[in-house]
């Protein structure tokens, strides 16, 4: 140490030893000069890099130089006069601002701070004890007051209670019971009476029954007047329309349920029964003229008579080829079902008419004809009969030879019908087949 209380730093000793150590530096640190007071300027070489925080450095060259300071002020500029710590702390801060500056820095920041946040809100709830509240379970006020005629603490029932304002407990059971709110669902009874229904234009026994959920023959047996032709409809008629599939009997003497049972092949008990039948038993006698509803009944079908031609055939009559085609263009009314052993072609009055297969015209006639009209049967020669109702106008006469194609007549409405269509049959051997089987 000097004699005058200067650092050792001022020292010759001192700096040869500095220099020893750091060959590369000319001089570390400043000296204080004894003659004039101030602190002279003080300058270093760096011959190599000098490693710093944060990953930076010093320049491989560079002078630092610091002012003349008058002597009073070592003391204040001696805690931060350190170029490596000021440069240190600068560097810091630049890398504080460059992380600031990035805008997906406090984005993210606030992110993990919002998840610990979370956390120690968890934290702390999970610490907390929730009171167990435990209520007295009372009724409303004595105008609506309930209480329980249960016994053993099951729930029996409420009463409305008058003229105490105190409450009582619901039930002995701790925990609310919700009254019990008797709610009947009532099914919709099936119709048991028999209903009546007005033919509209362009009806069919078919689309009849389905509009009523029922099988076309229920309404063709209800209706007497069917039984014969389900075609027999015309716009403004009655019919009758059972609730349930099945038949219509009127009692004729002689009549038992046993005879009636074999006859519509059902059992004595689904007639006596049906409600509105009014039998008691199997053992009540039947009334001379009073309909019975017999559910589930069936009726053997009536083969249509039709009217054909008895003459000579002609030795050019063109024989079938068993191949047929449609003859009229339309959509089908109404298809082939036990009572209406046909299908029906809507169209328009006047749309032609042809044969659907060669042969003869074993039949060509007008007027009623039993519900037919105006209507055409041509015999095929190969055990095959068509027959065409319903037309407008005829074009063939009997005895005549047509070809598959060939224009016999018009469609039209004449006859036993509730709109223009052409009626259909196809017959083999005299029995009726379903002409969408043999139409292409």
């Amino acid at each position: 140490m000097s004699s005058n209380g200067d650092s050792a730093f001022g020292d010759t000793t001192a700096s040869d030893w500095l220099r020893s150590l750091r060959p590369d530096r000319t001089q570390l640190f400043p000296s204080r000069s004894a003659t004039s007071g101030t602190l002279e300027t003080a300058s270093f070489t760096a011959s190599q890099t000098d490693r710093l925080p944060f990953g930076s450095s010093l320049p491989s060259q560079g002078i630092v130089k610091s002012s003349a300071l008058p002597s009073g002020a070592w003391n204040d500029r001696n805690a931060r006069s350190f170029p490596l710590f000021d440069t240190a702390v600068e560097l810091a801060q630049n890398q504080v601002r460059r992380l600031l500056a990035d805008p997906v820095t406090p984005v993210r920041l606030a992110s993990h701070l919002s998840v610990l946040g979370v956390a120690a809100l968890i934290l702390i709830l999970s610490q907390v004890n929730i009171p167990n509240w435990d209520f007295s379970l009372r009724v409303l006020p004595s105008s609506a007051m309930l209480t329980s005629n249960n016994v053993g603490g099951g729930y029996a029932g409420a009463s409305i209670l008058t003229g105490n304002s105190s409450g009582v407990l619901v039930s002995n059971s701790e925990s609310l019971q919700r009254a019990a709110i008797p709610f009947t669902i009532v099914g919709e009874e099936p119709q048991k009476e028999v209903q009546y229904y007005t033919v509209q234009p362009g009806d069919t026994v078919l689309g009849i029954a389905q509009r009523f959920g029922l099988r076309p023959e229920t309404v063709q047996w209800s209706n007497a007047g069917l039984e014969v032709n389900a075609d027999m409809i015309r716009p403004g008629d009655q019919l009758r329309i059972l609730p349930v599939n099945g038949a219509i009997h009127v009692v004729a003497p002689g009549d038992t349920l046993s005879s009636l049972a074999a006859k519509y092949k059902v059992a004595i008990e689904d007639i006596v029964n049906y409600r509105t039948n009014g039998l008691e038993d199997v053992s009540s006698p039947l009334v001379v003229g009073r309909e019975l509803v017999i559910p589930g009944g069936t009726k053997p079908f009536v083969q249509q008579q039709v009217f054909a031609y008895t003459g000579v055939v002609p030795s050019t009559a063109k024989l079938g080829s068993g191949s047929f085609v449609w003859p009229a263009s339309g959509s089908i009314s109404q298809g082939y079902w036990g009572g209406h052993p046909a299908i029906d072609i809507a169209g328009w009055t006047g749309a032609p008419v042809k044969a659907a297969d060669s042969g003869y015209v074993a039949l060509a006639t007008g007027g009623w004809s039993g519900g037919y009209g105006n209507h055409v049967i041509i015999d095929h020669g190969n055990g095959f009969v068509t027959l065409y109702a319903h037309l407008n106008s005829i074009y063939v006469q009997a005895g005549e030879s047509v070809t598959r194609g060939q224009q016999i007549g018009s469609l039209g409405n004449t006859g036993n019908s509730t709109g223009p269509h052409l009626h259909l049959e196809i017959r083999y051997q005299g029995v009726p087949r379903n002409p969408l089987s043999y139409l292409p």
